[in-house]
């Protein structure tokens, strides 16, 4: 199944109405390459031999006369069927651009964070949208911290808090086959097992202890815990479920063919893939949800932002993400719905802990005071960005509470001071070179500083960074990957942390509802099984965790979270930077069919990850 504006270019080619030309700046502007673009075309000027309704070539030993398109042509009729014969129109008469009402049509999307191949949803870099729009986990949350059910229709706790029983919905893959609890016990042992390259090892653990499950019967499913754990279920929620008739006689989970070709349970399931080029999701029809409303959703791999945005303005793609710098392109216009929302946790420069020099608090205290955050905020967010002095956002919903305003606040303990961040570096030994870089020893005072590609926000934070590090003798080596390839950095526990120093990124990056971060924060989480990907060690940040997570109540814990916001300032994993205020351009092409959710209210964070169930693409009249 194709999308009607994707096939609308190719049908327009060989009858003229689209010049070469116009059709290569049209493909090029939704990401795809040359190859690519070269084999449509080739398909295109092949059309009168693979497609049955063309006008065959004259064989030259027996002509044949074809009548024009204008010519009547009678119809074959059924001898045994006594109704009135019915002209079927050829496929290249029917008009695919506006597709049935009862389809909802596709919504096309554009993506700047590259095409990693993997779409087990269970492994490091996998793809997002197939991991939430094709797979299913036992529960969701909505924007306010609710529990929303998904794979299981309810749960219990027992008494003592150890216990939890899941009660599974009836559910399908894909490929016709039944969910049952065997597949929720096969996920488990597969995240668990050594050799997967998987960071949700640690959502399956309770005080350093692995937990146990078991089936009962084939729609229930009890995990018990080794003691009472406030963020277990919301740990439990980040656990996409894989099925285990498919995988189950894998020889190895991290290359298996699901990788490029999923079954999940999800409401939209794999259809069609070009490498870094696009990828195709069909509705899922026996979705135990309901039917969702669009037909399918194609997501497009552009380079960056403005890629994206030339995407949307052709028509060619309905949705994509926008930082700051781009969104007042579009406030004012009337076809584009500007979504905004503030990240979750701060945009922060992170240390690699691994690194000789970065290793010292008092060199990570010497660069905070080197850099001016206000004046780095307001131009990469061009002055939508907010002050970061805490480890979440001050707009998150539910982790706001766990942030001691009282007594932490980056400004006051780290002010931008050159003078005070020389006079660090002068008291610790690093001098001024010739070249006005810094030594000790011959130990030189250079790092690289890294952040992924996709849009300009990031990038022009490194600059920043580099030129005022600089001014106090610090020499800064920037580098932009894709971010698929720093995601490999990430989860490779002999990656050199000379060619990873800082990043300017999202870490650490707790749950949205839950202020755990024992994953990328405790020091038992190191890569490859977990995702403390920065090696950061603290044994009171450790211990403060360990207390937080045991605490049932989610406001009891918030004490333990107030001493880890003042511990993370005393030791510097990482500087906060700024919140970033992003946000979402959806073209009103598309509108949603849920009458209580309606797109203009701001959304979370993640609203795009349930959204295209509810929304369909409807065509400009």
């Amino acid at each position: 199944m194709r999308d009607p504006r994707f096939q609308d270019i190719l049908k327009r080619l060989p009858s003229a109405q689209l010049s070469r030309r116009d059709f290569v700046k049209r493909t090029a502007v939704v990401g795809l390459s040359i190859p690519t673009v070269g084999a449509l075309l080739a398909a295109c000027e092949d059309d009168d031999v693979d497609d049955e309704d063309a006008e065959p070539e004259p064989d030259d030993t027996e002509p044949v006369d074809e009548p024009d398109d204008d010519d009547e042509v009678e119809e074959p009729v059924d001898d045994e069927d006594d109704d009135e014969p019915v002209d079927e129109p050829d496929d290249d008469e029917v008009d695919d651009t506006e597709a049935p009402a009862e389809t909802g049509g596709f919504i096309n999307w554009s993506a700047t964070t590259g095409d990693s191949g993997i779409a087990n949803p269970i492994l490091n870099g996998r793809l997002a949208w197939v991991e939430w729009w094709t797979f299913n986990r036992l529960f969701r949350y909505d924007d306010e911290g609710g529990i929303l059910h998904d794979l299981a229709e309810d749960f219990e706790i027992s008494d003592d808090g150890l216990t939890w029983t899941f009660h599974l919905n009836e559910a399908l893959w894909h490929d016709g086959e039944e969910f049952d609890a065997d597949d929720v016990l096969f996920t488990f042992e597969t995240v668990v097992a050594e050799g997967t390259d998987t960071g949700f090892g640690s959502r399956l653990r309770v005080a350093g202890e692995q937990v146990e499950w078991n089936a009962p019967d084939e729609r229930t499913v009890e995990i018990i815990t080794p003691e009472s754990f406030g963020p277990f279920l919301f740990a439990l929620s980040e656990i996409p479920i894989i099925p285990e008739h498919v995988l189950a006689d894998s020889a190895d989970i991290n290359t298996d063919d699901f990788n490029t070709n999923p079954v999940g349970t999800g409401p939209y399931m794999w259809s069609e893939r070009e490498p870094d080029q696009w990828l195709r999701l069909e509705r899922f029809d026996d979705y135990f949800g309901g039917q969702p409303a669009a037909e399918g959703i194609t997501i497009f791999y552009v380079s960056d932002v403005e890629a994206a945005s030339a995407s949307l303005d052709s028509g060619e793609v309905d949705y994509m993400f926008a930082p700051p710098e781009l969104q007042p392109r579009y406030l004012d216009d009337p076809d584009v719905r500007v979504l905004q929302y503030t990240y979750f946790t701060p945009i922060t420069l992170s240390f690699n802990h691994r690194h000789p020099i970065l290793q010292d608090y008092d060199v990570r205290r010497a660069i905070a005071h080197a850099i001016d955050r206000d004046s780095l905020r307001e131009t990469v967010t061009v002055g939508l960005g907010l002050e970061a002095e805490n480890q979440y956002a001050q707009t998150a919903p539910v982790l706001d509470d766990f942030n001691d305003y009282d007594n932490v606040n980056y400004s006051e303990v780290y002010p931008y001071d050159p003078d005070e961040a020389r006079a660090i570096l002068d008291e610790i030994g690093f001098e001024e070179g010739d070249d006005g870089i810094r030594e000790r020893d011959g130990e030189r005072m250079s790092f690289t500083l890294l952040t992924y590609a996709g849009f300009d926000e990031y990038q022009n934070a490194q600059q920043i960074i580099q030129s005022m590090l600089a001014e106090v003798g610090i020499e800064v080596e920037l580098d932009v990957l894709e971010y698929t390839t720093l995601q490999g950095m990430w989860g490779d526990p002999d990656d050199d942390p000379m060619g990873r120093a800082m990043e300017v990124q999202e870490w650490p990056h707790p749950f949205e509802m839950d202020p755990d971060v024992y994953g990328e924060l405790h020091s038992s989480n190191f890569p490859p099984n977990g995702d403390n990907y920065m090696y950061f060690e603290d044994e009171e940040v450790d211990r403060l965790i360990d207390e937080g997570r045991a605490i049932a109540e989610l406001e009891d814990r918030i004490p333990s979270y107030h001493e880890l916001d003042q511990r993370r300032l005393e030791t510097l994993p990482c500087l906060p930077l700024y919140c970033a205020v992003d946000a979402r351009l959806l073209h009103n092409r598309v509108q949603s069919t849920n009458e209580e959710n309606p797109l203009d209210d701001t959304p979370s964070m993640r609203w795009w990850e349930r959204a295209f169930i509810e929304y369909l693409y409807k065509p400009e009249e």
